[in-house]
């Protein structure tokens, strides 16, 4: 992807969750941008997967559709992409709602609840259909008269958040469970080289604000 790409889809995602009804967002978009996880692994969570003391996730499956097969559980992409990952306050706060909420729809459905474990769900309690999520996220963005935006790019945003916070980069590709750092270096060349350049200004302001 170009840097003139990379910024267009950048500013696409923000317009996106800048928008005044961004918090009427599903929970399963809000958690693909905090946390960066592929569609397939947050599909796989399930609730022993919450560490809701220590604010950890731990990501160890993911959810896959094969035609003539149906919805499969597979490991993740990589021996990497098994990982825990911290999550903040407010996701802890979201996963607690979302599971009381939760709780009321398997009352509710009663013996046709069929109980997977899992943290996104069918009405009945069975995994989700990973064509789901894509689906509801494009019909959002019409509806609001958006910008398009392919819904992968919500964890290429979080990438972006990280490296423009100044995180490590081996920090970054282990969050987003990548085979190899060089991955995550080549992917978001550009976003580092931005970040590097804002390093470098920050530092001669800082040597001559000394100076004076």
């Amino acid at each position: 992807m170009s840097s003139m790409q990379e910024e267009i889809a950048s500013r696409r995602t923000f317009a996106i969750i800048s928008h005044p009804d961004a918090g009427k967002t599903t929970l399963t978009e809000k958690l693909l941008l905090y946390t960066g996880l592929r569609k397939g692994e947050l599909l796989g969570l399930e609730w022993r997967d919450i560490d809701f003391d220590k604010g950890l996730m731990q990501v160890l499956r993911s959810s896959q559709y094969i035609p003539g097969t149906g919805i499969i559980t597979k490991e993740p992409k990589n021996k990497n992409s098994q990982r825990i990952i911290k999550i903040s306050d407010s996701v802890i706060t979201m996963l607690r709602e979302y599971r009381a909420w939760q709780a009321e729809q398997r009352l509710l459905c009663g013996d046709r609840w069929k109980d997977c474990g899992r943290l996104f769900t069918t009405w009945e309690g069975q995994p989700m259909h990973p064509d789901t999520l894509p689906r509801w996220f494009d019909k959002f963005l019409k509806r609001h008269g958006l910008p398009d935006i392919n819904i992968h790019g919500l964890r290429h945003t979080c990438a972006s958040l990280m490296i423009a916070a100044n995180v490590d980069i081996r920090t970054v590709s282990k969050r987003l469970g990548h085979a190899q750092v060089s991955t995550t270096g080549n992917i978001y060349a550009h976003q580092i080289q931005s970040a590097d350049a804002a390093a470098a200004d920050a530092i001669e302001l800082s040597l001559n604000r000394k100076r004076g």
